[in-house]
């Protein structure tokens, strides 16, 4: 069999087997996993086990991690009408002492946390880390978010990716306690304000500190001599038993790491596989944790990111490409298209969500996600996986939410595209796409600064990297592959960087915006993109300090897009 034909791509797909995914769900239903210990123990022994079982090679690495367990949380109106209201704490809020915080309500609208100072705010929406982290800045005393309807959602608030702080970034650690309750109970608070003062009491527990993880991966060689691989990854942690998120995901990467290893000999690229720890209470801190200590060989050999979560969920028909860099859409498409002939599938770009913690360092992200299709039941707006579903991160992510066939039909997707990425000879990336989204975004920057920032130079580069971009591919196909691959990877750590950061390869900026759904602008070139908010700090100190930041951001957007350009200029066979 080889995977470089059609039939033998089908061949191995026919490989993933149901009754493997039934029997890991089922185990992975009695054991719960959010709160460390002995459920997230037993996750990785089974992991363990289950590899070692399949004849799959399996390393454990053991690391410190900075994590976060909410331990307890009480709720109390004092008056006018005492009662105790239903709630949940978060990983990372503040912990009171075991007599509680006390102090008067005030309902934020608009969740301006200034004038929430010095009292216990309420605010609508899910826990989210930015509002956290203001609330902290505004002397909020404690904060309460009424969710969108009856069920409470589990959240981390903080803004640190990786969890760990670094010494430069330890203010940013959360200092208000932080509860969560349903809309009905918002409901109840906001009725009570109408009437007149609210007293409370807030009571919260959390267990925040360094905690030994484990993070299983395998390796999967390939049958030529390389060191280039692709890396695919899922946390293994959740939410209670976190079923659709993220059980199937597990589920899904066993699957997929039995069916490559017996299939090894068909591989031209190596293939790794890794289970993360400590993504729900820490902020993705074992993917960071693996990009921190594996930052070299990431940037000499890692392909592309594939990560998977939330596969397999009842109901989840509809596929898109979340989290895709442009430079990889077009291969993704094809492979959704060619997989589930579905066409035109949505695409999000990265956002500082779901393991992201590779494209600092310039290595490509794609992810096939299948969703609820719009207008069903179970679907919501605000939910950021269970593909959708309402019951994210609650105790309701249970063994009925998922789906077998569709997890199986998921495991072959993922593993179509895994196979086929590794057995290219040329990387499948087209810079052409980026080149133009960047000069799109680049011309609304300059717009909305004007004058005062002068971008002439930075549009003419983009323009020259279009340029210099188009109809590259088909010049490297007269290259010699090795070379062709070289300059696609160069690229690639050149340009995400600037993409997706502000303060280059070397670190992990923090997760101030967490969109759920799609793409938002504020995800995507956070060195210029506060420029979008120059104009309203006009007559202001901040306007110079922000104006100073952004003409440093125009030099590095000028400095990486001509590096850019000369890579996507040279090597050119002559004649062309």
């Amino acid at each position: 069999m080889t995977t470089k034909t059609s039939e033998g791509l089908d061949e191995l797909l026919h490989q993933v087997s149901e009754a493997n995914l039934d029997s890991h769900l089922d185990w992975c239903s009695g054991v719960r996993r959010d709160t460390g210990g002995p459920g997230e123990e037993k996750m990785v022994d089974y992991i363990v086990e289950t590899l070692r079982k399949d004849g799959v090679p399996v390393t454990v690495h053991e690391h410190d991690a900075y994590l976060s367990y909410p331990r307890h949380a009480l709720l109390e109106v004092l008056g006018p009408e005492p009662m105790k209201i239903r709630c949940l704490t978060h990983s990372f809020a503040a912990s009171t002492d075991r007599n509680g915080l006390t102090g008067s309500l005030r309902y934020l609208p608009d969740k301006n946390m200034k004038d929430g100072a010095g009292r216990i705010a309420l605010v609508d929406g899910l826990a989210m880390p930015i509002e956290v982290l203001q609330a902290s800045r505004a002397g909020v005393q404690a904060l309460i978010f009424a969710n969108a309807d009856w069920y409470i959602h589990n959240m981390i608030v903080t803004t640190i990716w990786g969890g760990s702080p670094t010494p430069e970034q330890e203010e940013r650690l959360p200092s208000v306690p932080v509860v969560s309750i349903s809309n009905e109970d918002g409901r109840k608070l906001k009725a009570l304000l109408e009437r007149g003062p609210v007293d409370m009491r807030v009571t919260t527990e959390v267990e925040t500190g360094w905690q030994r993880v484990k993070l299983p991966e395998v390796r999967i060689p390939a049958n030529s001599d390389t060191d280039e691989f692709v890396l695919v990854g899922g946390h293994y942690c959740s939410w209670e038993v976190g079923i659709t998120d993220n059980s199937t995901g597990v589920a899904a990467l066993l699957e997929i790491a039995r069916v490559l290893w017996q299939n090894r000999n068909d591989l031209e690229r190596n293939v790794r596989v890794a289970w993360w720890p400590g993504h729900s209470h820490g902020r993705y801190a074992g993917s960071t944790w693996y990009a921190d200590h594996f930052f070299e060989d990431l940037a000499r050999n890692c392909l592309a990111y594939h990560n998977i979560d939330s596969p397999g969920v009842k109901g989840a028909t509809k596929y898109i490409l979340r989290h895709t860099s442009a430079e990889i859409e077009a291969f993704g498409r094809q492979a959704i298209e060619s997989f589930t002939e579905q066409r035109d599938p949505e695409v999000h770009r990265p956002s500082r969500a779901a393991d992201q913690s590779f494209l600092a360092n310039g290595v490509p992200s794609c992810s096939l996600y299948s969703f609820l299709p719009d207008g069903h039941p179970d679907r919501k707006p605000w939910t950021g996986g269970c593909a959708g579903a309402w019951w994210w991160h609650t105790e309701h992510d249970t063994r009925d939410k998922a789906d077998t066939a569709i997890l199986a039909k998921d495991v072959r997707l993922s593993l179509g595209f895994v196979t086929r990425l590794a057995n290219a000879e040329v990387f499948p990336f087209d810079f052409h796409l980026l080149a133009r989204e960047t000069r799109q975004f680049l011309t609304d920057v300059a717009e909305a600064a004007g004058s005062e920032l002068d971008m002439e130079r930075t549009l003419a580069l983009a323009d020259e990297l279009i340029a210099a971009t188009k109809g590259l591919n088909d010049r490297l196909a007269q290259v010699e592959p090795a070379r062709a691959n070289e300059k696609l990877r160069r690229l690639a750590r050149t340009l995400l960087p600037l993409v997706y950061t502000s303060d280059g390869r070397y670190v992990h900026e923090a997760a101030d915006i967490t969109p759920m759904m799609s793409t938002h602008r504020a995800s995507m070139y956070p060195g210029v993109n506060r420029a979008f908010g120059l104009s309203k700090l006009e007559g202001t100190p901040e306007h110079g300090f922000l104006l100073t930041k952004l003409r440093r951001q125009v030099n590095r957007f000028n400095d990486s897009l001509a590096a850019a350009v000369e890579l996507a200029t040279e090597y050119t066979p002559a004649g062309t």
